[in-house]
């Protein structure tokens, strides 16, 4: 593929981007009914013994999604910016996805995730965790200030104490590569409600 700006494509990595438009509102609000409907269960967080639940750096309810008949059209929307953010901002080697996560983020319970990465480094992590994860996308299904007040989204560039804040609104997508520390800060009013997706590939090198 031609680019216009080679600097860019061969010489600039970016913390994070972003893509908007990738659903339509309405779109947006039918994929949370659906996701409503099948229900959640409680996060987990990784360990160096497998996967357990850790109130104190996240509180959240989440359940994956594979494709399917009535997911099938949001893998296809994922897919064709995935292979464009990719190709304009990272250039990584990545192979794919097989599910999509849906979380919520409640106030009740001041919902969080605390700084984390989420490539996984390390053995012992389960089949589903060989590939590497190398980009990251999370797409925000709700409106903030309306359907939900904090929540905001931090990434660390090595300064914790100044985070890059990437605005937020209903649709819009923040891609940025995985081993990038992040974090969602507690939601204090209302319930935020996103999906989030890991792209995976052969180790770096």
């Amino acid at each position: 593929m031609i680019h216009n700006n080679p600097n860019e494509k061969y010489r600039i990595t970016y913390p994070y981007t972003w893509w908007d438009g990738l659903f339509t509102p309405s779109e947006l609000d039918d994929i949370m009914e659906y996701c409503d409907i099948q229900g959640t269960e409680r996060s987990n967080t990784v360990t160096p013994d497998g996967e357990s639940p850790n109130e104190e750096i996240r509180r959240s309810n989440v359940r994956f999604h594979t494709p399917n008949n009535d997911t099938m059209w949001i893998f296809d929307r994922f897919n064709e910016v995935i292979n464009q953010i990719n190709d304009r901002f990272y250039g990584f080697d990545l192979i794919g996805y097989d599910s999509f996560q849906y979380g919520e983020y409640s106030a009740e319970e001041h919902g969080k995730y605390d700084w984390h990465m989420d490539t996984i480094l390390g053995i012992g992590r389960g089949d589903n965790m060989i590939l590497t994860r190398k980009l990251s996308l999370s797409l925000l299904l709700n409106q903030p200030d309306e359907d939900f007040e904090g929540g905001e989204f931090e990434i660390n560039q090595g300064d914790q104490s100044c985070p890059y804040a990437p605005e937020f609104e209903k649709g819009r997508i923040i891609a940025f590569p995985s081993f990038m520390i992040h974090r969602v800060k507690p939601v204090t009013s209302g319930t935020r409600k996103s999906i989030v997706i890991w792209v995976s590939g052969p180790k770096f090198r």
